[in-house]
């Protein structure tokens, strides 16, 4: 029995409902617009004029370097003073030193050492030689000498370099 009246149950609610059909309108299809493509120029770079300069140029070394000051510029870009050893012999002030030479060529001039206490008087100084005599500084490191001019102790003292013969490439 109680399948019977879960069976009329069911009957009843399946009878009693109802179902509708809706139609649903779709809207209508838009044609795809046109495209109008108008290319823009690309921009130009605008032209920069410039009256004729007069005058030599600056000159450069083989590296592409500008000789800005041509007593110093090859002092001051390619050679270090390197192992400076200031000593007492036999009554005599000497150097030595290594100079060191990275221009990939021979360099020849002039370097000089100056001695000056802590109130900037000078108290020596010596002109640097190599071996041979001149200073001609190879492609890499050179040993230097100097015998200094000086009538007191320039161990301790402030020192500074001069060029007194503009280095150059050697012909």
């Amino acid at each position: 029995m109680k399948r019977w009246l879960i069976l009329a149950a069911a009957l009843c609610m399946t009878a009693c409902t109802s179902q509708e059909a809706h139609l649903i309108y779709l809207p209508e299809q838009t044609p795809t617009p046109e495209v109008h493509v108008t290319p823009t120029p690309s921009p130009e770079p605008e032209p920069i004029l410039f009256a004729p300069i007069e005058g030599e140029g600056v000159a450069t070394d083989l590296n592409g370097l500008p000789i800005l000051n041509p007593e110093t510029h090859y002092f001051d870009y390619y050679l270090s003073v390197n192992d400076l050893r200031v000593y007492e012999q036999e009554g005599e002030t000497l150097i030595d030193a290594v100079i060191s030479n990275s221009y990939s060529k021979t360099l020849v001039g002039g370097l000089r050492i100056l001695f000056y206490d802590s109130t900037g008087m000078q108290y020596g100084y010596a002109d640097f030689y190599t071996a041979g005599g001149g200073l001609k500084l190879f492609t890499g490191d050179n040993r230097v000498y100097a015998d200094v001019l000086t009538e007191v102790n320039v161990q301790g003292m402030t020192f500074k370099f001069e060029v007194t013969d503009a280095f150059r490439p050697e012909n």
